[in-house]
């Protein structure tokens, strides 16, 4: 039986994107799959089966546009609207991560265990990746060229998980997709660790015992 669901991500020059199905589920359809050869639109509600796609993961097959949308979203404003495939619980929760890395930052600087440049590498690469995620929607709203996800996940890694998880919740962005969200999350954890080690002195405790 065929499933049924909406486009969500289009990227117009290379034909391919991603349709959503009723439970919140992404899965990759390209062009070939659709069964009247058109382009579709952001928006449009289609019919679909599951099939392998590449490297034999789940993708969209037989493809069949059932409504089309008159104008696909043309705002980043309207693209920010809650989905009620994301709830808000899941979305709250990037709020309170991003909160207590911040908070553990400020007592490891105020109880002198960090140097305030940690602070400041924190807030400059959590602004680029702030902006990375901003482009990547503002990308897949017009159907253009999107940000690599190992990019976004690099950036992330290397300090700028606050501002990323900030920046998923604000646009409404990369909030679905299960490989992308459990590499959010191990990313989340590694930091949230190691920052509750250097607050509560136990990265100095344990480099003391190393070289003492």
């Amino acid at each position: 039986m065929p499933n049924s669901g909406e486009l969500v991500q289009w990227n117009n020059k290379g034909g391919y994107g991603f349709v959503r199905d009723e439970t919140g589920r992404d899965f990759y359809v390209h062009i070939s799959s659709l069964a009247d050869g058109g382009r579709p639109k952001l928006g449009d509600k289609v019919s679909f089966e599951i099939g392998k796609g590449r490297n034999g993961r789940p993708a969209a097959v037989k493809v069949a546009i059932t409504e089309t949308t008159l104008a696909p979203v043309q705002t980043l404003r309207e693209a920010m609207r809650p989905s009620r495939s994301v709830s808000r619980y899941k979305l709250g929760l990037r709020t309170a991560a991003a909160t207590l890395m911040t908070l553990l930052i400020l007592f490891a600087i105020g109880t002198e265990r960090a140097p305030v440049w940690i602070g400041l590498l924190y807030g400059a690469m959590g602004a680029a990746s702030a902006l990375l995620y901003r482009f990547d929607k503002l990308y897949a709203i017009n159907g253009e060229y999107r940000v690599s996800e190992n990019n976004l996940h690099y950036v992330d890694l290397c300090f700028g998980i606050i501002g990323g998880l900030a920046a998923q919740e604000v646009y409404r962005h990369k909030t679905v997709k299960p490989g992308f969200v459990t590499v959010t999350w191990a990313i989340t954890l590694v930091h949230t660790l190691g920052l509750a080690a250097l607050a509560f002195g136990l990265l100095h405790d344990a480099l003391a015992g190393i070289l003492g």
